[in-house]
């Protein structure tokens, strides 16, 4: 056989028996769902169309794991993403470049979770935590208040559902503050 038949053989073995999901492989159209072990903390996210989804970072830790845990895996999410993305660059050509723009990408892009204490004196976080646990009553009120409010026309209810209301966003505002 001469070499452009071969070639043409090939290339016709080749797509012939690729399966579908090869196919969609190389496009990642599917969402694909990940899990690494990284220094000893399995990261799991989602990526799809080249893209790694933010918030499926450590998603199985924020459900289940403490606040401490699910920084201490979205920080080495983020290292993860900044040294695999380096490993690639290192690699250049030979590595896949959808993949590598995919790890650079999170990895200039992804913010991990931080303290929301850090920086604080023991007493500045005491006042702090009893500002966000009075936040957090408030808008429990201010929920139970407007679900009593869709069943009765009571101006009780809809005063206190009202003061409740305005309480949760104005303890909302002083804890967004900078």
């Amino acid at each position: 056989m001469d070499p452009v038949t071969l070639t043409l053989a090939a290339f016709l073995k080749v797509v012939t028996h690729l399966e579908p999901r090869d196919i969609v492989d190389v496009y990642d159209s599917r969402v694909q769902q990940l899990r690494v072990l990284y220094y000893g903390y399995n990261i799991d996210f989602r990526h799809q169309l080249w893209r790694i989804d933010s918030a499926s970072v450590c998603e199985s830790i924020t459900k289940s794991g403490s606040p401490a845990e699910q920084r201490e895996c979205s920080m080495m999410a983020s290292r993860l993403f900044v040294e695999t993305c380096h490993a690639l660059q290192q690699r250049g050509r030979a590595a896949h470049i959808e993949t590598r723009t995919m790890y650079c990408k999170a990895a200039a892009t992804y913010k991990p979770l931080r303290d929301p204490y850090a920086g604080m004196t023991a007493a500045q976080r005491e006042a702090r935590k009893s500002l966000e646990a009075a936040q957090q009553r408030a808008e429990h009120a201010c929920n139970r208040y407007v679900l009593d409010a869709l069943s009765s026309s009571s101006l009780e209810v809809l005063r206190l559902r009202q003061r409740y209301c305005n309480e949760s966003n104005r303890l909302s505002s002083r804890l967004n503050k900078p």
